[in-house]
C-alpha cells in the first residue's frame, strides 16, 4: 500500500537524497507551494517528483527514462552548479595568469546580481510562513554563505591551475574579482517598486544624486527589511522566474597598493614638485613627481600612482641637504617582490636619468608607516638659507640687530601669491633660530630654522604688511629675497639606507 508523504517529510528528504544543487531549491519551492501531484513510483516512497529525480536514477524505470528539462536554480541562478564548471574555472585561472602578478597567494571576491538577495529573501519568507518551527539560523547571512560555498569550491581548483595559494578571509592583498551578471536583473528588481514605489521613483528623478543607480544593494536591503514576511508574500508571493543563468564575463584582478618611500633633492629652480597646469594648460614640461615616479611605476607595473611628501617647495626653490621625505602609493601593482639590491638599482636608474633630481633611501614601506609623513606636521622644523638684498645698502650694525633675536612668533595671512588656491586665514608660525652672513653692502644670507608651514619669502619682504613682524619691519629697511634653498627637513623617516 502506498503511503503519501507530508510536505515536511518531502522537504526533509530533498536534502537527504543526493539531489543536484540546481534542482534542490526548485524542489523546496514546490514543497513550499504544496504541489498536489499524485505520487507514483519512487514518489510513493516519499522521494522526489519524477521530473526532478536523482540524475543517478535516470533510465532505471520506465517513467524516468525521459531526460528532465534543464532548470536554473531559482535562488542562486546556478552559481553553485554552472558557476563551478571546469570551463569557468579555467577561464578564471587564465585571468590570473594573464594579469602577470608576482603575488604568491590569492583570494576570490564575488559580487552577485541584486536579484539574488531578493530571490533568497522571498524563498526564506515563504519557507518560514509554511514551516514556522524551521530554524531562522543563517537567514541574514545566506548570501554570504552562498558566496563562501562557491569560493571554497572554485578556489582550490584555481590554485591547482595557477600554482598560487588560495586563501580565504579578509585583507588578502591579491584578489580575483568575479562579477557575475544576470540579463534580467533590472527587470527582476522592478518588482520592488510594488513595495516602495516612492523611494525608487525619487531615485529615478535624481540620477546625479544616486550616480544613475536606481537599484543598489543597500536600497534593496532597506526595502526588504522594512516589510514583515507576511506583508512581503502578499505583494510578492513567489520569486521571479529564472529565465537564464549567470554570465561570467566580468572578471579582473586587483592587488592592494604598494608604498615606496625615500627622500629627494631638487637642484633646479625651474621645476615644480608636481605637474603644473594653469587653466588646463601645462606651464612646465616636467616635475619632481614625474622624474621619480615614471621609472618606479614602470618597474612595479602599477596602474596609477599617488605622490605625497612632507611639505613642498616652490618651483624656484631648491631642496638640498638630506632631502625631502616622500612616499608613492602604487595602485594595483603587478610586481611587489623587490629585493634591496633591486631597489638600489632602481634608485641609481632614477639618479642617472636626470641631473635635476636625486633620490636617496628608496625602499618599500608598509601602509602603517606612511602616517609618519603627516603626523605632527606643524611640530616639524625646517631649515632654510635665503639670499636677501637691501637695495639701499647696509652695514654690519644693521644686521647685528638680528643677533639678539632668539625666537620669533609670526602672524601670517594667506600670501597673495597663493590666495587663489588657499583659504584666507591668519596663521601663527614660529622662527626658532635666525642668523645672517653678509656678502657685500647689499646682499646677505639669512639662515633660519622654523616651524613647518612658515612662509619664508613673505617673512623677508612682508607681503605688503600681511606678515608681521617681517625682516623689513625689524631692520627698518626695504628687504627682498633673491633665492631660497631648503637645507633640511627634520624628519627621520624613512630609515636611512647605505648610500
Amino acid at each position: 500500500m502506498s503511503v503519501k508523504m507530508s510536505s515536511r517529510q518531502k522537504f526533509k528528504n530533498i536534502y537527504q537524497r543526493r539531489i543536484p544543487h540546481h534542482l534542490q531549491n526548485q524542489l523546496v519551492w514546490y514543497v513550499v507551494c504544496d504541489t498536489k501531484e499524485e505520487p507514483t513510483g519512487d514518489e510513493q516512497n516519499g522521494l522526489v517528483s519524477s521530473s526532478y529525480a536523482n540524475e543517478e536514477d535516470k533510465g532505471t524505470t520506465g517513467h524516468l527514462s525521459k531526460k528532465p528539462k534543464p532548470s536554473n536554480c531559482i535562488t542562486c541562478l546556478d552559481l553553485l552548479n554552472e558557476g563551478c564548471t571546469s570551463a569557468h574555472i579555467e577561464k578564471m585561472s587564465e585571468v590570473i595568469k594573464d594579469g602577470d602578478y608576482d603575488a604568491k597567494c590569492f583570494s576570490v571576491v564575488v559580487s552577485l546580481p541584486l536579484t539574488l538577495p531578493l530571490r533568497i529573501h522571498v524563498v526564506w519568507a515563504s519557507l518560514l510562513l509554511k514551516f514556522p518551527e524551521f530554524s531562522k539560523e543563517h537567514r541574514s547571512e545566506h548570501i554570504t554563505l552562498v558566496k563562501d560555498v562557491w569560493k571554497n569550491v572554485v578556489g582550490p581548483k584555481i590554485e591547482s591551475l595557477t600554482k598560487k595559494n588560495f586563501l580565504t578571509g579578509q585583507n588578502i592583498d591579491f584578489c580575483l574579482q568575479v562579477h557575475p551578471t544576470y540579463l534580467y536583473d533590472s527587470e527582476d528588481c522592478k518588482i520592488l517598486d510594488k513595495l516602495c514605489s516612492e523611494m525608487f521613483t525619487y531615485r529615478r528623478q535624481h540620477p546625479k544624486k544616486f550616480s544613475k543607480e536606481v537599484y543598489t544593494r543597500s536600497a534593496v536591503d532597506q526595502v526588504l527589511k522594512s516589510f514583515s514576511d507576511e506583508e512581503l508574500i502578499k505583494i510578492i508571493p513567489e520569486p521571479p522566474p529564472s529565465k537564464a543563468g549567470l554570465s561570467y564575463e566580468k572578471m579582473f584582478c586587483t592587488h592592494a597598493s604598494v608604498y615606496v618611500a625615500g627622500r629627494y633633492n631638487k637642484y633646479s629652480r625651474e621645476l615644480p614638485q608636481t605637474p603644473w597646469f594653469v587653466e588646463g594648460e601645462r606651464r612646465i614640461e616636467s616635475s619632481v613627481q614625474e622624474l621619480i615616479c615614471h621609472l618606479v611605476t614602470t618597474e612595479i607595473k602599477a596602474d596609477s600612482i599617488k605622490f605625497s611628501s612632507s611639505g613642498r617647495e616652490d618651483v624656484d626653490v631648491r631642496c638640498l641637504g638630506r632631502g625631502r621625505p616622500f612616499v608613492i602609493e602604487l595602485i594595483n601593482p603587478h610586481r611587489i617582490h623587490l629585493s634591496e639590491a633591486e631597489m638600489t638599482k632602481l634608485q641609481n636608474e632614477i639618479n642617472s636619468s636626470t641631473d635635476e633630481v636625486k633620490v636617496n633611501d628608496l625602499q618599500i614601506v608598509s601602509k602603517s608607516d606612511i602616517s609618519n609623513l603627516k603626523e605632527g606636521e606643524e611640530e616639524k622644523t625646517k631649515s632654510y638659507c635665503a639670499l636677501c638684498i637691501i637695495p639701499e645698502g647696509h652695514d654690519s650694525q644693521l644686521l647685528d640687530q638680528l643677533k639678539d633675536i632668539k625666537s620669533l612668533t609670526l602672524h601670517q595671512k594667506t600670501p597673495l601669491r597663493v590666495l587663489h588656491r588657499r583659504p584666507l586665514a591668519t596663521r601663527n608660525r614660529a622662527i626658532y633660530k635666525l642668523s645672517t652672513s653678509p656678502l657685500d653692502n647689499h646682499f646677505f644670507k639669512l639662515h633660519l630654522t622654523t616651524q613647518a608651514g612658515t612662509y619664508i619669502k613673505e617673512f623677508v619682504h612682508g607681503d605688503l604688511g600681511r606678515t608681521t613682524p617681517n625682516l623689513g619691519s625689524i631692520l627698518g629697511q626695504q628687504v627682498d629675497i633673491v633665492a631660497l634653498d631648503v637645507e633640511d627637513v627634520e624628519l627621520d623617516w624613512p630609515p636611512a639606507r647605505n648610500r
